[in-house]
């Protein structure tokens, strides 16, 4: 409510209040869901860790496969590992495959710039356990996220 020049204060029509964003279950909990973002492009990277974030799920970015298996490397779990495909060194499909053989069982999707029957398929092949189109967005996170949890 707010006072105007006669000393009344009015109500608020319902289009005025503030409109309040209840985060995402998984920080409420005490055991949020947590996921490893593997993108090479900066531009990219910032905008989806962004947007793992403001859905619940604490995310941490690599700009590398060589960087995100350092990580790996250290013992550090994730629930969910997001993967692009093209990298300069070594291919998604490749890191993926890299991951399996350590025995890492977290869920791995793959991201494709190129979407084709033939990258979605090496990407299958090196052990994702889906993959979807870049560009990402909130709506294709929370989607893909969804679908994992029933695999």
């Amino acid at each position: 409510m707010s006072a105007g020049t006669t000393g009344y204060k009015r109500l608020r029509k319902p289009e005025e209040t503030k409109m309040r964003i209840r985060k995402h279950d998984s920080y409420e909990t005490s055991n949020p869901m947590t996921s490893l973002l593997v993108d090479g492009v900066a531009e990219n990277r910032h905008l989806e860790h962004q947007i793992l974030e403001s859905i619940g799920i604490r995310t941490e970015p690599a700009n590398s496969a060589q960087e995100a298996m350092q990580l790996l490397l250290t013992g550090a779990n994730f629930d969910i590992i997001f993967v692009d495909f093209d990298f300069p060194i070594i291919s998604g499909p490749q890191f993926v495959m890299d991951m399996r053989a350590l025995g890492i069982q977290s869920k791995i999707v793959g991201m494709l710039s190129n979407f084709s029957d033939h990258n979605s398929q090496m990407f299958f092949e090196a052990g994702v356990n889906g993959n979807t189109q870049k560009p990402l967005t909130r709506e294709i996170f929370e989607h893909v996220i969804q679908i994992i949890h029933l695999i």
